[in-house]
């Protein structure tokens, strides 16, 4: 469904609201295909290609003949529902070309963690199933000048490195020198084709720790895997030696109520200096968020702003994910608009 809305119409030639992810880029979720994989703001995200896919060839013509029908509507100012308020709309004039420049492959369908915020983890019955595999549409889009060499790919949704065809992905990615490659991962296994492509600067690479202790690692994750975790992000470090330091970050979930202190996050920072890490990641948890973005407690904000402050005293470059972003940007308008009622003494 498509909504008009006022704040997204255009008022330079040729120009819409859009997203680099509509305009040319694909998800590979387990049951259906995506535009995108956003999913932090309000409206849901998660722009619909096709339901119930498992496999199926894929219909190219087809493909761009849907993004098609969101440029026709975008331009007038109706908004997919599952894209409003989403913070990577923006206004610009998109090249409406055939082609796909960002590529998501989340499969949700294997783990080797039971992280407590998953949903994955609160159904078990979705793990461990086989998926589909990915690497023939990957070598037909290729093949087809359809996918580009600058395209940014990511990999998500459970534990990548488990998938059978992630070393032969990342040999594909690497022999036809793609270099813009983002791997979410739990780093409880160590993979050495992701430490080949860390080595080849092809893959930035993300280790979900969500902790700064063993203690609070295990509550979150609920397996006993810290030490492990840490001693392969050491590795994996040191394939960045004289080349890009920040090519492996760890992220910090907030999970209100069980590692929202300041304590907790000054451990894990000092834990990635210890490790030779020069880049982190931080979000809160997806649930919470949802339920509580218009009402959210401030220290939640203090907490956020002293990661900040704290990463960028440690010479840490810190990556805010979009449900932070989110919450900076409520938090800067509700500011914003609280000093108007001052002024105008309402």
């Amino acid at each position: 469904m498509f909504l008009y809305n006022e704040k997204y119409v255009s008022k330079k030639e040729r120009y819409y609201y859009s997203c680099p992810w509509i305009e040319h880029g694909i998800v590979f979720f387990q049951y259906k295909l995506a535009h995108c994989c956003h999913c932090g703001h309000q409206s849901g995200g998660h722009a619909l290609i096709r339901n119930n896919y498992t496999g199926q060839a894929l219909n190219w013509e087809r493909i761009f003949q849907v993004k098609d029908i969101y440029r026709k509507f975008h331009k007038k100012g109706k908004i997919n529902t599952a894209c409003m308020d989403c913070p990577y709309l923006k206004e610009d004039n998109w090249d409406n070309g055939r082609y796909i420049d960002h590529l998501y492959i989340s499969h949700w369908t294997n783990c080797n963690s039971r992280c407590i915020y998953c949903y994955e983890a609160q159904n078990p019955e979705s793990f461990n199933n086989d998926n589909y595999n990915v690497l023939p549409y990957i070598k037909e889009m290729y093949s087809r000048g359809i996918l580009r060499r600058e395209s940014e790919i990511s990999f998500g949704g459970g534990e990548p490195t488990l998938l059978k065809e992630f070393d032969n992905i990342v040999k594909f990615f690497m022999d036809n020198f793609f270099i813009r490659c983002r791997v979410h991962t739990s780093g409880i296994r160590y993979s050495p084709a992701l430490a080949d492509a860390i080595n080849t600067l092809l893959a930035y690479v993300v280790v979900s720790v969500d902790s700064g202790s063993r203690e609070t690692f295990k509550q979150i994750k609920r397996v006993d895997c810290y030490d492990k975790v840490c001693d392969n992000v050491r590795k994996y470090a040191l394939k960045t030696i004289f080349l890009g330091r920040d090519l492996i970050s760890t992220k910090f979930i907030i999970i209100p109520g069980i590692n929202d202190k300041k304590s907790e996050i000054d451990s894990w920072l000092m834990t990635n200096k210890e490790n030779g890490l020069y880049a982190v990641v931080l979000d809160i948890e997806e649930n919470w968020y949802l339920k509580n973005r218009n009402n959210v407690p401030p220290y939640i904000i203090e907490l956020i702003k002293y990661t900040e402050k704290r990463a960028k005293k440690s010479d840490l470059i810190l990556q805010l994910y979009e449900r932070i972003q989110n919450l900076l940007l409520d938090e800067s308008v509700r500011s914003n608009k609280d000093m108007f009622k001052l002024f105008r003494g309402v």
